[in-house]
């Protein structure tokens, strides 16, 4: 008989009370975490687990609930003890939402079947017949066992999975390397089979991998960009521009040419960053547009990456489904100045009140750019800018918009350009802008707000 995949007695208990729990019941549920000392991320983990067990996640239109997390959980690192709370507040709201929508229930993760076959076969056949798209349970199961016997190398088949089917969705990256991350963050790493099955379900329905092999014959080998510790400031800037206004698809052969031609590492992602930011900045796209980016970004800048990753990845790294979408009509473009100009004498409330009353977002990314060229730390304006995103959205956005937030924070302080490195939060502080809800935070989200207000001191 077919048993629920289940884990040990207190997790389950904890799982059984968030599939019992009401959201208007949530202040409660909040409490009961706190008297048993459950961390941030414990808490997190526990939801990313609800997901994976009762939301069906073979899309198209995925439930994310076990890959946002991470992004959410690492940003809540930089907020204060009041939007620690509403940032989970808008978590468990996104998540308890999807476990109670038609498109993606009722699903419950039943027991793996162990799979006869030995372990280096189910290497070897994992890729083929999961890209094949007719044995998506059969892979469940061989990813089932991966993880319970070959941890770090089961990592990194699934995480080339993934990177195959980036350019078809973003999504198929970030829902491995995301969960991976908030497993690390957690040690929840014991939990791994419901992260690799949850992954395979996307990854095995309707995949498509034609524009990744179209790179690989056209690129063969694990030759990739080599980690020198720092950039070459002509050649990003020439990369950046042609990466940002070639015809969508002339970027692989552009990041090829710069590597077979010397460029670093450091180089390359500086201008794959530069050029996601600033394509961002002029389509008017959402968050979308780039923390697919910043996913594959981080991914590479992982010393461990074999080579094989490495190789595909600086290759792929724009040719995702969302650059496409907006480089279709470059006439709602608008072409922004790489100079400098003269900046104003600015504090961080003019770039909260700019962000707050200006729906076009042009203004609200003009007051932070100059902001930041004045000197303006780019932590409190990264701070300031999720705070705005958490309180005046519905969870979807807030959380779309914190994750954005949080990889451009990550750029900036990384970017070898500094000269260039406001493009990155001026182009979050206009999506941000456009994404203002004039009625506020959702009605029942800011009552469980005011309610466990007190609990958030302890987080």
């Amino acid at each position: 008989m077919h048993k629920l995949l289940s884990w040990d007695n207190l997790t389950e208990k904890r799982l059984e009370q968030i599939e019992a729990t009401d959201f208007s019941e949530v202040p409660g549920l909040v409490r009961s975490w706190k008297n048993d000392r459950l961390s941030l991320p414990d808490v997190h983990l526990l939801l990313a687990l609800a997901s994976a067990r009762w939301i069906d996640h073979r899309g198209p239109f995925v439930g994310h609930g076990t890959f946002n997390g991470g992004p959410i959980l690492r940003a809540s690192s930089i907020l204060s003890p009041p939007f620690k709370m509403l940032a989970l507040l808008q978590m468990i709201a996104y998540v308890f939402d999807l476990l109670r929508h038609p498109n993606y229930g009722p699903y419950l993760m039943l027991e793996s079947f162990e799979v006869s076959e030995g372990l280096s076969q189910t290497f070897s056949a994992f890729i083929p017949d999961l890209e094949s798209g007719e044995q998506a349970l059969l892979s469940q199961h061989r990813a089932a066992k991966l993880a319970r016997q070959s941890l770090e190398q089961s990592r990194w088949l699934m995480l080339w999975a993934a990177l195959r089917q980036y350019p078809e969705n973003e999504h198929r990256l970030l829902i491995v390397q995301r969960a991976f991350e908030l497993l690390d963050d957690s040690n929840g790493w014991a939990y791994r089979e419901a992260f690799y099955r949850a992954a395979i379900q996307y990854l095995g329905s309707r995949p498509n991998v034609s524009i990744a092999n179209k790179i690989l014959a056209h690129w063969p080998g694990e030759d990739c960009p080599e980690y020198t510790g720092s950039i070459d400031i002509p050649t990003t800037d020439s990369l950046c521009e042609n990466l940002t206004w070639c015809e969508f698809g002339k970027e692989p052969e552009i990041l090829i040419e710069s590597s077979l031609q010397g460029a670093s590492a450091e180089t390359v992602k500086e201008a794959i960053a530069l050029a996601s930011s600033s394509m961002l900045h002029s389509s008017g796209y959402d968050a979308h547009a780039v923390t697919g980016i910043h996913c594959l970004l981080d991914l590479l800048g992982n010393k461990d990456c074999p080579s094989n990753i490495r190789h595909l990845g600086w290759a792929i790294g724009l040719s995702s489904s969302r650059t496409r979408r907006q480089k279709q009509d470059r006439r709602r473009w608008i072409r922004h100045d790489w100079k400098t100009e003269e900046s104003r004498e600015l504090v961080l409330e003019d770039v909260v009140d700019s962000v707050m009353h200006d729906p076009t977002g042009q203004d609200a990314a003009l007051t932070t750019k100059q902001f930041l060229l004045s000197g303006g730390d780019p932590v409190p304006v990264a701070r300031a800018l999720m705070e705005i995103a958490l309180r005046t959205s519905n969870p979807f956005d807030a959380i779309h918009n914190v994750k954005m937030l949080w990889g451009h924070l990550v750029l900036t302080q990384k970017s070898q350009w500094p000269q260039r490195s406001w493009i990155h939060l001026t182009a979050s502080a206009c999506v941000v802008a456009q994404s203002v809800n004039s009625s506020g935070l959702r009605g029942d989200i800011q009552q469980q707000w005011e309610q466990t207000l007190s609990e958030a001191l302890g987080w």
